[in-house]
């Protein structure tokens, strides 16, 4: 399973795009959300895990520490990540600064997604799946329910998230208030766990409405959260602690991320499947450009 940074960023000086990318290198692009264009992402075929989107610039990073840049969601730059070999597995950009994090703990961050420094994530060498940035804090998630946050994106400190043993895949913030979620099995049971926080620190377990299904992501925008995962399941919540099921489009296939801009919700997945909604709640089916190969990350 592929997942993808949740976040929308400020437009910077980038005409409006939507992103898609995914498996087999495969890139997608959509001035409205309807219409997609195949692009060439620089990828080969190395596998598009996360996306995102600041200060003119459009960011990707994927397996095998693979890392392109974009400044029109056209024709994309090589980079060297400071990765190695290791899997780049979410990207954020907040207070001038852009954060990659990925497998084998490792955390590399740029002020310009150009020159990639190496920092300790605290997290030794387990997975860091996801990155989000808010009031002033960069919170990063993981496995067995690690999480640390940084003020500066140079030194992180370990937090207790209240996931215990759970993996956390995905961190987003939006409107004072950051959501993590993941999931455990234990046979024969599957276990999705959302917690939210103010403040980074101090996390509060929520009821996220998705029965036995996994959360894959999370995201925010125009004063609503939402919440995708597996089986179709896509709940939205206005404050972050009630969450409404809604029907996604996606029937049974999984969802992997979501994201806003310009008045309209994205979300992406599995089969090359994207639907949008102008509200969250009602979600209409679109043409990906991508066939049957699944799409793991979106932004805006």
């Amino acid at each position: 399973m592929l997942l993808g940074i949740l976040n929308s960023q400020a437009l910077g000086g980038v005409a409006k795009l939507y992103v898609a990318g995914g498996a087999a290198g495969k890139m997608s692009t959509s001035t409205d959300g309807t219409t997609w264009a195949s692009q060439t992402s620089g990828f080969d075929t190395a596998p598009i895990n996360a996306l995102t989107q600041a200060e003119g610039l459009y960011v990707a990073g994927g397996s095998n520490g693979t890392m392109t840049t974009s400044t029109d969601g056209t024709t994309w730059t090589s980079r060297t990540s400071g990765f190695g070999t290791s899997n780049v597995t979410g990207l954020t950009y907040g207070d001038s600064l852009y954060v990659a994090v990925g497998s084998a703990g490792k955390i590399t961050t740029s002020p310009d997604a150009v020159t990639w420094t190496s920092r300790t994530s605290g997290f030794g060498t387990a997975g860091i799946w996801s990155v989000a940035f808010g009031d002033g804090l960069y919170v990063a998630v993981g496995n067995a329910g690690d999480l640390t946050t940084s003020p500066d994106g140079t030194t992180w400190t370990a937090r207790t998230s209240g996931f215990g043993s759970t993996t956390i895949y995905a961190v987003t913030y939006g409107d004072g208030l950051f959501v993590a979620a993941g999931w455990s099995y234990s046979a024969p049971n599957l276990i999705p766990l959302m917690r939210t926080s103010p403040d980074g620190i101090n996390w509060t377990t929520r009821s996220s409405a998705f029965g036995a299904n996994a959360i894959n992501g999370v995201g925010f925008g125009d004063g609503l959260y939402l919440a995708v995962g597996t089986a179709g399941t896509l709940t939205t919540s206005p404050d972050g602690t009630t969450w409404t099921s809604r029907t996604s489009g996606f029937g049974s296939s999984e969802i992997e991320a979501v994201t806003y801009g310009s008045g309209l919700y994205v979300a992406v997945g599995a089969l090359g499947k994207i639907t949008t909604s102008p509200n969250g709640i009602t979600w209409t089916a679109r043409t990906s450009a991508f066939d049957n190969d699944g799409i793991s990350a979106v932004t805006f």
